[in-house]
């Protein structure tokens, strides 16, 4: 084989590897980071035909949020949908990674408003057995309300309720007397 040949042929494969590590790394990335390649629609929660959905539950976990698909019961009216949804948030991970939702905290009551708005009565182990920081709790505000809006039509905004009670806030740095969409948003 020629001098001419050879460089050719070793063009040829750096290029080759050079475009599979491109492409390896977009979908890599896109996958870590939720992004969807151009022209594929974001995912809805979709109904199988066996009486089940599969839902999108956003976790907190050691500084950012994870996302794992669940199938729960078929998703029905608003608040029985919704309460599918935050039973599984509360569950947590399903891989047992180290979650930032308080362990103990139970759902007391879900409330859907005439206003759009969907008030989540939690224990008070949600606000009680939170230790962290402030990214903690803008995670653990931002995955409750990312898995409820995500999965739940007719859903404006999330407001939560500790024992039937407003809460300035939950672990002492956010304020959580309103409904999460301005909070959260206006943090990023």
């Amino acid at each position: 084989m020629s001098i001419n040949k050879r460089r050719i042929l070793w063009v040829f494969v750096f290029i080759l590897l050079f475009s599979g590590g491109i492409a390896g790394g977009f979908f890599y990335f896109a996958g870590n980071f939720g992004m969807k390649p151009k022209g594929e629609a974001p995912s809805e929660p979709q109904k199988q035909a066996d009486d089940s959905s599969f839902i999108r539950v956003y976790f907190p976990s050691e500084g950012r949020l994870i996302i794992e698909e669940r199938r729960v019961k078929r998703l029905g009216s608003v608040t029985v949908s919704a309460a599918e949804v935050v039973e599984e948030f509360l569950k947590g991970p399903s891989n047992r990674e180290k979650s930032d939702v308080p362990p103990g905290t139970k759902m007391l009551g879900i409330y859907f408003g005439n206003d759009g708005i969907l008030y989540v009565d939690l224990s008070d182990e949600f606000r009680r057995n939170f230790h962290g920081d402030a990214l903690s709790e803008f995670l653990l505000l931002k995955g409750l309300y990312e898995s409820i809006i995500s999965n739940v039509t007719g859903v404006d905004d999330v407001k939560i309720l500790i024992e039937e009670k407003e809460m300035e806030s939950i672990g002492g740095h956010l304020y959580a007397l309103y409904p999460l969409k301005n909070t959260l948003t206006e943090l990023r």
